[in-house]
């Protein structure tokens, strides 16, 4: 099982009259989320929650195992959890096809658009190619936000 750690303090809130809205990084820690809380971020995203066998919350580390059939598929499932306001870290267990490469995440500091990531990777990438290997998570080159985890883009 590998952990994958998140800014606690970023994210999206998972309850209330704020549901769905961005977590300031100035804001306070925002309470632990529920299971339901999760749920209904793969449910946002459109992740298909059959490919996850297994979801259990312990304080503010999320647990997945689950199947998926791309590195794309199992990065959105990390990523979904992980970037719920109250996460701190994501332990995963999650099949894939043999050969597919490992995550690459990054978390964004002060970029406002994923243009502006692209440019500071030592990588060559696009903010286009960002873009593509963050949907449907990430909506538009300028839908991130600071403390956001993302995933850089692999070949599978």
């Amino acid at each position: 099982m590998k952990i994958y750690r998140f800014n606690p303090k970023a994210g999206r809130v998972g309850e209330g009259s704020l549901e769905g809205l961005v977590q300031s990084l100035d804001a306070p820690l925002p309470p632990k989320p529920g299971e339901s809380v999760i749920k209904r971020a793969f449910k946002r995203f459109g992740l298909a929650q059959m490919h996850m066998s297994h979801l259990v919350i312990d304080d503010r580390t999320i647990y997945l195992r689950g199947k998926a059939k791309s590195a794309k598929e199992r990065d959105q499932m990390i990523l979904a959890a992980g970037n719920v306001a109250g996460v701190s870290a994501v332990e995963a267990e999650i099949a894939v096809p043999p050969g597919t490469p490992d995550p690459e995440f990054l978390e964004i500091k002060t970029s406002k658009t994923l243009d502006e990531v692209a440019d500071k990777l030592p990588q060559d990438v696009t903010g286009d190619e960002l873009l593509d290997a963050n949907q449907p998570l990430v909506t538009s080159k300028d839908d991130i936000y600071p403390g956001q985890t993302i995933r850089l883009p692999t070949e599978n």
